[in-house]
């Protein structure tokens, strides 16, 4: 399901696990969720082989498996099956919980790569979760000790500013075309945030006060 991009350079780390787990997203979520959450692995990837942060030889080891699938599923808590959503956590909160079960059973019911999940001391499950928790929280992913939290939240980050992410010198009008060419927006924008938001606003609104989603409520 994620096409290799040679126009622009972007060979896509494909594997299992990923692959169940964008089925999963979309057995859930909406296109517009979705396809978000796809194309910010995309930005994910690109930035890691642009920004020296990652790219450098210096650079701290960097596990993509980890980024895909934190950034195909940091929007669970979207999800348009409600039963599977808490009436009492925020967003974020139930997209980390939601990834961090969806791992732990794939590693139980012994999937394909099953057993590098199941036998990682679960230190990789926890960095999904904290990156999903605090994919809306720069103050804290971008400085957060493992770098698959700091990417995850730049490439969700890149999905909303597009070529104008950062000093707007490293996403090419080019790449933005590409990645959108293959996963519409679907609605994704103002409007249609807002829409999703305030939901939330009003299905659990004691969740939304001290987040970006009180501001649309």
């Amino acid at each position: 399901p994620f096409p290799d991009l040679p126009n622009i350079g972007i060979k896509f780390p494909h594997s299992p696990i990923t692959v169940a787990a964008f089925a999963y997203s979309k057995e859930h979520t909406s296109e517009m969720t979705y396809n978000h959450c796809v194309r910010s692995a995309y930005w994910a990837l690109i930035l890691a082989k642009k920004l020296p942060n990652f790219a450098s030889a210096s650079s701290p080891p960097l596990n993509l498996e980890t980024v895909v699938l934190t950034n195909i599923l940091h929007d669970m808590g979207w999800a348009t099956t409600k039963e599977i959503l808490s009436k009492d956590k925020r967003f974020e909160v139930d997209g980390a919980n939601l990834a961090h079960e969806f791992i732990r059973r794939y590693a139980q019911e012994g999937g394909e790569g099953a057993e590098k999940w199941k036998n990682d001391d679960r230190h990789r499950a926890h960095i999904v979760w904290d990156a999903i928790a605090l994919h809306t929280t720069p103050s804290f992913a971008l400085h957060h000790p493992a770098p698959e939290v700091t990417l995850a939240h730049m490439g969700i980050m890149v999905d909303f500013s597009g070529p104008k992410f950062g000093d707007g010198n490293v996403i090419t009008e080019a790449e933005y075309r590409e990645v959108v060419r293959h996963f519409p927006l679907a609605g994704l924008g103002t409007e249609n945030m807002k829409i999703t938001l305030c939901g939330l606003c009003r299905e659990k609104p004691e969740t939304t006060y001290d987040n970006i989603v009180g501001q649309f409520g």
